[in-house]
């Protein structure tokens, strides 16, 4: 994503030449008007000289304007379309890393990518323009004045320098603050987030002081951050308009010499105050571009630091089924796994296991003893750094294993769109799935059936309802395994029951691997994986 901030496209292009030709005919109207109508017609008193003076000076004002409305639209349509483009960066990104390995909070992160990209937008839509045409406006008028006094010219650049390197130090501290405001919109996004994703238990536990407190520090140093970005930015415009009165107070006493010698006329001297003038405009749009270049190249590189490598992982050592100390078997083979998140310590030690290509089978074992792990590897989340995970003799293929998470985690939207997630599903598919679990009935007394609409999370639905969706979701996929973690941790006995009742028919015709603390489901299951952990090892028995 190692991009320019600066426009690209054909809108940008455009744009960016619509704002240099709007800046030149802005600044030919001096030399076209001015000088002509002192000179030629007061001065020489050639009144029929006007009509040609006024209209090539008109057309030059149209022109310019017509220009600039190009400048904003082309420019604008840029920004909106490079802020699209890099929210799809985004997005892309952060959806491809590996689950564990997302950089921040969810809601923290979603914060952090729009009010980015906003600054993104807003310089290509205000700054883009601004900082081409305010540049071009300069030169054009350097270049107009160094023709007409080639030695004042000299001397009001020098006296523009200090200027600049002010205006070089104000824009690096506002880079900074900028970054500050940044990172405290996100942490500000974050506690909001989390707020509202628990606000049953928060308000269950009378917890709305704790949560306010926490929000309201996030909230207080992003607004510090703010007011400092603030008048950062509002000191560069005064700053540089002194720099530009001080720089035109010198000239005027120059000049005056020059027309009192004869070197100038009365048209051009006046000519050359105006231009001199012009800058004034420049100078107060110009820092004003520049701020928010310099706000929006911190908010790029906020958003480049999502294309950081995760934390390293190893590569596996998997042996294939020729390899293997074992011949090849059917169904799972798990043998000697070692695996670990990133470089912390062993969480599975070398764990031996194996099933069938059918059957319910139990997963229990203390908290800490790698279930969850297990899982991650069989789902292909966790790369295992040493041992075999085999089916059928070759390499398991995680996208032949569909989960069922423990967090009741639907998507807003249709029903149809959080069970199919975007596959070619035909509704006969849907309703069989559907039926599989025991939702069939439920769905079509749901408004719009297939097409209802749902809340985050599938508010609105209990418990065992969404448990059961979450399931039918993953046995759309025919898996040869499905993996599900703690299922029936939140329904109640009925529920539950429906459940045990629906897995123990789905073994009949794949590997059905729970994690379960709860007695219903390893009272039924086929076996039962009893994981524990020595000194140096993690331990697994077939009861």
């Amino acid at each position: 994503m190692r991009r320019a901030l600066w426009p690209f496209g054909s809108p940008g292009v455009l744009g960016s030449l619509a704002a240099v030709i709007s800046a030149v005919l802005r600044v030919a109207v001096v030399p076209l008007f001015v000088a002509p109508v002192l000179d030629d017609v007061i001065g020489a008193g050639d009144l029929s000289a006007l009509p040609r003076v006024l209209l090539t000076a008109g057309l030059a004002v149209l022109g310019a304007a017509l220009a600039l409305g190009a400048q904003d639209a082309l420019l604008a349509h840029g920004g909106a379309k490079r802020a699209a483009e890099l929210r799809d960066w985004a997005y892309r990104t952060l959806l491809a890393r590996s689950p564990g390995q997302l950089p921040g909070t969810s809601g923290g992160l979603s914060g952090r990518i729009v009010s980015d990209l906003r600054e993104v937008e807003t310089f290509h839509q205000y700054g883009v323009g601004t900082l081409i045409a305010e540049t071009t406006t300069v030169v054009g008028i350097l270049s107009v004045l160094a023709w007409r006094a080639p030695t004042a010219t000299g001397v009001l650049i020098l006296l523009g320098l200090p200027a600049a390197w002010i205006l070089q130090v104000l824009g690096n501290r506002l880079r900074d603050a900028a970054e500050q405001a940044q990172a405290g919109t996100e942490a500000v996004a974050a506690d909001l987030q989390e707020g509202f994703k628990h606000h049953a238990v928060v308000r269950a536990f009378g917890a709305e002081g704790f949560m306010l407190t926490r929000f309201r520090a996030a909230n207080l140093r992003t607004q510090r951050s703010a007011s400092r970005r603030s008048i950062v930015a509002a000191l560069q415009v005064p700053v540089t308009q002194i720099a530009v009165f001080a720089a035109l107070a010198g000239l005027v006493a120059l000049l005056a010499g020059q027309a009192a010698s004869g070197v100038m006329t009365v048209g051009q001297v006046v000519e050359y105050v105006t231009l001199v003038a012009l800058l004034a405009t420049p100078a107060q749009l110009l820092p004003r571009g520049y701020a928010l270049l310099r706000q929006a190249d911190a908010a790029l590189d906020r958003l480049r630091e999502l294309e950081g490598a995760e934390r390293t992982l190893p590569k596996s050592s998997h042996r294939d089924a020729s390899t293997a100390s074992t011949p090849p078997v059917p169904g799972l083979l798990v043998e000697d796994l070692w695996a670990r998140y990133g470089e912390g310590p062993w969480i599975l030690k070398g764990i031996s296991l194996r099933a069938p290509e059918r059957g319910l089978v139990a997963v229990q074992g203390e908290s800490g003893v790698g279930k969850s792990t297990l899982l991650s590897v069989l789902l292909g989340f966790v790369p295992p750094e040493r041992g075999v995970v085999l089916w059928n003799g070759h390499p398991l293929d995680p996208t032949r294993v569909a989960w069922v998470p423990q967090s009741l985690d639907l998507m807003r939207g249709q029903l149809r769109d959080t069970l199919t997630l975007g596959e070619a599903i035909s509704d006969e598919a849907l309703w069989t799935s559907l039926e599989s679990v025991g939702m069939a009935g439920v769905v079509m007394q749901l408004p719009g059936g297939l097409s209802a609409e749902l809340d985050e999370d599938g508010a609105g639905l209990s418990g065992g309802q969404r448990q059961r969706l979450l399931v039918a979701r993953a046995l759309l996929r025919n898996p040869d395994i499905l993996i599900l973690d703690e299922p029936t941790a939140n329904l109640d006995a009925e529920a539950e029951a429906a459940l045990v009742a629906t897995l123990k028919k789905e073994a009949e015709h794949r590997l059905v691997l729970a994690v379960a603390h709860r007695e219903a489901l390893p009272k039924a299951a086929d076996a039962i994986w009893q994981l524990g952990q020595t000194e140096g090892a993690t331990i697994a028995e077939d009861r």
